[in-house]
């Protein structure tokens, strides 16, 4: 069984290489039984074949379990989501960013079936070497039945029309 760990990106290497590690953790960790489990435990009182409030379960068992903060100021980490996992079975709450919370949503929804994307978005148009900088990540889910992309992003919570308001600049990138 590998360990769990936290990747350190070396700088800020831009939306590529992040959304790269974070997908790459999500369809690896989608496999864990630990994820598999905490995913289960979420949807236990959802009724079979309610994609939607299984996808809602999952979201608001982020936010509760979970809670926000900044990665060190110079430095881009992404937690592995069974290391996610493994500080909420110990009891503890894990301070996670952006790119954290996309991880670990995209892994429990893949665990359960469900097609996710991930999403960078800029606030500002900000352009270095020819290319758009993106400053915030979130994934999305597709309810299965409606084929509606929902967006889950517990940085912004229930503030999420606001957010989507501000963003002047988006790229989807498609995960497994």
């Amino acid at each position: 069984m590998r360990a769990a760990r936290v990747d350190v990106l070396s700088g800020f290497a831009g939306a590529p290489s992040t959304v790269a590690l974070i997908s790459r953790y999500a369809i690896e960790s989608q496999r864990d039984p630990g994820v598999r489990l905490f995913a289960e435990t979420l949807i236990q009182h959802v009724s079979s074949k309610d994609y939607l409030s299984e996808i809602l379960a999952v979201y608001y068992g982020v936010l509760r379990y979970c809670r926000y903060s900044n990665d060190p100021r110079s430095v881009e980490l992404v937690k592995k989501p069974s290391l996610v996992v493994a500080q909420i079975a110990a009891g503890h709450v894990p301070s996670l960013d952006c790119d954290d919370l996309t991880a670990f949503l995209g892994a429990l929804l893949l665990s359960l079936g469900r097609e996710v994307r991930i999403v960078t978005v800029a606030f500002h148009h900000a352009v270095h070497k020819g290319e758009q900088q993106f400053s915030h990540v979130y994934i999305q889910a597709r309810e299965p039945r409606s084929g509606f992309w929902m967006t889950l992003d517990p940085v912004a919570a229930e503030d999420v029309g606001k957010m989507l308001s501000r963003v002047r600049a988006m790229k989807i990138w498609p995960v497994a």
